[in-house]
């Protein structure tokens, strides 16, 4: 006969008088993941990845990588689940990471939705988000030490060439309440292993012969929704390629998942207005974008073929500077054009020296450099013929946009 021990009958009577102390405890012990952060739900939010790598290339050490990816998301008007907005690749930084306007490399155009189970589908060909169906919670509340598994996806593409996308088993673990950047916040931890051979991805970088990597991954998530879900991601990964070449990376990748508050356009396009107006600023134009408010410098004057100003405009940015210090939380996104003469190649990198340019001498005038993102175009997207002084004209112009982030 099995042993089993006889609870006293006081005893019993001492247990059901504290039950009903005791269920809200064991109640409270448990909490709901999904209610504390689902994108799904949400109207609008942005994403901000950034990696800090250790490279090696074939053993030698290649130096401090430092790349990073911003997306905003808005949801489709009438639909319930769809969004769509741009990611913005800014260019590595090696080793010096100070807080300077980072260079935009690619903007890339991106529409996502969920389905019922919260998996995410990327509707473009894309390499971005570089983070699919992560994290993912159950619908059920979890208690501290409770585990579960989901699957998830990463795209790598470490020497920018051919992305490859490789569907990982995740196992998280609850590991109850904490604290992140000095608010409340629920800790999960994170944990999978990325295993690749060559194939696997028909449509990905065909030279890559094998992936071998861990992530262990802590994610905090804001017990008041007014912060940003944080994720720090401890990274090792080793590449090997057909060419007999091995990449071993080995860092962090911190990752923002954060709602934000909808920018009101048309308040902060009448105020912009008004001001060009107060200003008798001439050759500027304000208009709502997809991305957020456009302020359009046309005709700016610069030396011929130069990156420097003219003296007689350094008053226009000055009057600008003001208006874009009275705009807290957001970023500042220069675009530099050019007329469609010489060569693209010598547009390009002109235009991309005139927007840093005018970044500077904004952030002369006080504006915090880290809030500006800029970028060149040269001449491939003209307002004018290029076949008339006028039109070459309407093409050389600066750009700032207003970002919704």
């Amino acid at each position: 006969m099995r042993n089993c021990r006889i609870v006293p009958r006081y005893m019993r009577g001492i247990f059901l008088l504290i039950l009903p102390f005791l269920f809200p405890l064991l109640l409270h012990s448990q909490i709901s993941l999904t209610d504390a952060f689902d994108p799904a739900f949400k109207p609008r939010y942005s994403i901000v990845e950034k990696e800090n790598i250790r490279q090696r290339v074939d053993g030698k050490y290649r130096g401090f990588v430092h790349n990073e990816v911003r997306g905003t998301l808005f949801l489709e008007s009438g639909k319930m689940s769809e969004y769509s907005g741009n990611f913005y690749v800014l260019q590595s930084m090696t080793r010096d990471q100070r807080h300077v306007a980072r260079q935009i490399d690619e903007v890339v155009a991106v529409t996502l939705s969920f389905s019922a189970t919260g998996e995410m589908r990327v509707a473009s060909d894309t390499e971005y988000p570089l983070l699919r169906d992560f994290p993912r919670f159950p619908a059920e509340p979890v208690a501290t030490g409770e585990k579960w598994q989901s699957y998830g996806l990463r795209v790598v593409n470490p020497l920018r060439r051919e992305a490859t996308r490789i569907p990982f088993l995740c196992e998280y673990e609850y590991l109850g309440s904490g604290e992140y950047n000095g608010n409340d916040a629920h800790i999960v931890r994170a944990q999978y292993a990325l295993r690749y051979k060559r194939g696997e991805d028909p449509f990905g970088d065909q030279e890559l012969l094998s992936l071998q990597g861990r992530h262990i991954v802590d994610i905090y998530i804001p017990v008041d929704h007014d912060s940003a879900l944080f994720m720090r991601d401890v990274v090792e990964e080793h590449y090997r390629y057909a060419d007999g070449s091995n990449v071993q990376r080995e860092g962090f990748i911190l990752t923002w998942l954060e709602d934000f508050p909808r920018m009101d356009r048309k308040a902060l396009k009448d105020d912009l207005v008004r001001l060009v107006q107060d200003e008798r600023l001439d050759d500027v134009s304000i208009e709502e974008r997809d991305e957020g408010v456009s302020i359009t410098l046309k005709n700016l004057q610069f030396y011929p073929d130069s990156p420097q100003l003219l003296p007689g405009e350094m008053g226009k940015l000055k009057s600008l500077a003001n208006a874009l210090q009275r705009i807290p939380d957001r970023t500042f996104m220069v675009t530099g054009h050019t007329a469609d003469v010489g060569s693209r190649e010598s547009q390009y990198d002109l235009s991309i020296q005139r927007a840093q340019a005018v970044v500077g001498l904004l952030a002369e005038e006080g504006i915090a450099p880290e809030r500006f993102l800029y970028r060149g175009v040269g001449g491939s997207e003209p307002l004018g013929s290029n076949d008339t002084e006028e039109g070459r004209a309407m093409n050389r112009r600066v750009e700032i946009m207003i970002l919704e982030d």
